[in-house]
């Protein structure tokens, strides 16, 4: 059988699988961990938490778990939600290093490039085996997720606006995928799996870094005016911003003229706003932010097939 074959008992796809098969094992203890404590928090874990407080799912910190499984709750969504977060970082240290790097460096790609499989499949299976990985578990890690937040909704830790925006949508499956797509590309780049993994883990700390800052931006906002006499109305969700407005509309920062009518007067303060995104805006948000992403993967996907292409003609 031709060695392009995709078969999975057989050809390139079987050679990954093989080489890579710790990785694989790794990637499944990882998500079975995950998923164990996820189903922990979701049953026992929110079966004595013992909510105290006026719980509102629309407002963070208002109420608090002081029942016996509460500290236990709190520490294994905590340990899930770090190791999501760290996912994609791990997933380019991969890619850079272990995946294609190592193979670079040491002539393996090569070897397999003369052999009737070409760099374009080479690269292909590389990519797309460990993508299908990424994707599966890390969508059922995600469902699991949403699962533990719907079953405690007052918490903070269920609040996206709270911080937990990146693990409980589709954003929490394309931050991996770009990751590997920024190892992949440093890999050929510098064709070192020291140098790769550690270019890559920058790169994709970068990126996700700018997105987190982008991510304000990528919907509209809403804004709350309240007069003087209201001071700041209550704004449900993740403010953006927030200050006084003077009488010609302009939106300055809080001069702090509370009870002082010469100081209000000064600086022409008629009220207070608030400006952010209400809980209506996570899914825009997320299928925005998703979208960018994974455009931004099938750029860094598309310069590292380029690259390759340049390296072998050369």
């Amino acid at each position: 059988m031709s060695t392009l074959s995709l078969s999975p008992r057989s050809g390139l796809t079987w050679t990954v699988l093989r080489l890579h098969r710790g990785s694989l094992w790794l990637w499944t203890a990882y998500v079975v961990l995950l998923a164990g404590v996820l189903l922990w928090a979701w049953g026992p874990g929110v079966s004595d938490l013992g909510i105290v407080g006026g719980c509102d799912p629309g407002v963070a910190n208002v109420c608090t778990a002081k029942g016996s499984t509460a500290d236990s709750f709190h520490y294994a969504v905590s340990f899930a939600d770090t190791f999501l977060s760290l996912l994609p970082l791990a997933v380019a240290v991969f890619a850079g290093g272990a995946l294609l790097g190592s193979e670079l460096e040491k002539g393996t790609a090569q070897l397999a490039w003369t052999q009737s499989v070409s760099p374009a499949r080479w690269l292909t299976t590389k990519l797309a085996l460990p993508a299908l990985a990424l994707v599966t578990g890390t969508a059922l890690l995600v469902v699991l997720r949403r699962q533990v937040a719907a079953a405690a909704p007052g918490l903070s830790q269920s609040q996206w606006y709270a911080g937990s925006f990146e693990v409980l949508g589709p954003t929490a499956v394309a931050l991996p995928l770009l990751g590997l797509a920024c190892g992949a590309l440093m890999a050929l780049v510098h064709r070192r799996s020291l140098r790769g993994a550690g270019f890559g883990l920058a790169l994709t700390a970068a990126l996700t870094a700018a997105a987190g800052l982008l991510r304000p931006h990528l919907w509209p906002t809403e804004i709350r005016v309240g007069t003087v006499a209201q001071n700041y109305l209550r704004f449900t969700g993740e403010i953006t911003s927030e200050g006084a407005v003077t009488a010609s509309g302009a939106h300055i920062a809080d001069p702090m003229c509370v009870g002082k009518s010469a100081c209000i007067a000064e600086h022409h303060v008629t009220g207070y706003y608030r400006e952010g995104h209400p809980p209506s805006h996570f899914w825009p948000l997320q299928l925005v932010e998703a979208g960018l992403l994974l455009a931004l993967t099938a750029v860094i996907v598309f310069i590292a097939y380029r690259i390759l292409r340049r390296s072998v003609a050369a």
